[in-house]
């Protein structure tokens, strides 16, 4: 056999090189298993490929006229030897359905009306549009299965334990922001940015640093809780007299929950969201540099 020559046989065949995917294939490939890693697309990371503006409309195109189901045609099916069956495994769409594309920007920018002689008119914001966009094609990608990453979660001591961390690049996610009373705001995190914003005012800088710190230190024993166990959290906070845009911090943005949760479900994700502050920046989040892709 030539050294460009492919072997003939496999212990395992995997296709795809989405996440499940990956993980099998190098899974079989530690223990000694021949394996040939197979993708039909022109991308890798399956459902979990990360996309320019290009590609992804070429993607999402392609979605709208494959077919979920391709029989086998006879041409395929002659392909297989003696002792051998084709099998269809279906189309790389079939976990996609009912596309729809909505643009929210123009397709182009207006004109900017000329300002005033000695530039006395004040300067008029740049207008977003399809085709600027489109122009930036190369400046950013787009995720189909975007994830944030906690920085002292389970995949994270994974990476890191695993030494694979070393093989890809990760960003701190600078802020986190909620949409409240019709525009974004910041979302005081940490200690240092609970004292640092002034839309809060002193004594719910106090109530809310006193909620995290229950939160943070809450152990099964204690009875902080009690009479809430069967409760939404909302009525925990309600019950703290938080203000309207305290309730809504800790609600929507720390806890990331909604008014149904229960109260020790909620607890329990105010308590990760808190441990991995600070480890690799003033929020918990860790996104990869190039996009999910990267992942897989």
């Amino acid at each position: 056999m030539g050294d460009d020559d492919l072997p003939s046989e496999y212990d395992v065949i995997v296709v795809g090189t989405g996440m499940a995917e990956s993980i099998v294939a190098a899974a079989a490939a530690r223990i000694g298993k021949k394996v040939l890693h197979l993708d039909g697309n022109d991308y890798y990371g399956g459902m979990w490929a990360s996309f320019n503006l290009e590609c992804l409309q070429k993607w999402l195109d392609e979605c709208r006229t494959t077919p979920v189901e391709q029989p086998l045609t006879n041409e395929t099916a002659s392909l297989a030897g003696p002792g051998e069956n084709v099998i269809s495994i279906g189309s790389p769409f079939s976990t996609v359905s009912n596309i729809e594309e909505e643009w929210f920007v123009p397709e182009n920018s207006p004109e900017v009306a000329p300002t005033g002689e000695g530039g006395d008119a004040p300067a008029t914001p740049p207008v977003w549009s399809k085709a600027h966009l489109i122009s930036l094609n190369r400046k950013f990608n787009l995720d189909l299965a975007p994830k944030l990453l906690f920085a002292r979660g389970s995949l994270v001591e994974l990476l890191i334990s695993s030494n694979i961390a070393r093989y890809a690049e990760f960003r701190s996610v600078t802020r986190v922001l909620t949409w409240i009373d019709d525009k974004l705001e910041f979302v005081p995190c940490s200690r240092s940015d609970v004292f640092k914003t002034k839309d809060v005012s002193i004594v719910e800088k106090r109530l809310l640093m006193k909620l995290l710190s229950i939160c943070v230190e809450y152990k099964e024993d204690n009875n902080e809780f009690a009479g809430f166990e069967d409760k939404k959290f909302i009525d925990y906070l309600k019950s703290k007299e938080l203000t309207d845009n305290l309730m809504h911090y800790v609600l929507y943005a720390i806890a990331m929950s909604s008014t149904s949760t229960p109260c020790m479900e909620a607890v329990d994700r105010t308590k990760r969201f808190l441990a991995s502050l600070g480890r690799y920046g003033n929020t918990p989040f860790l996104h990869p540099m190039y996009g999910s892709g990267e992942l897989p």
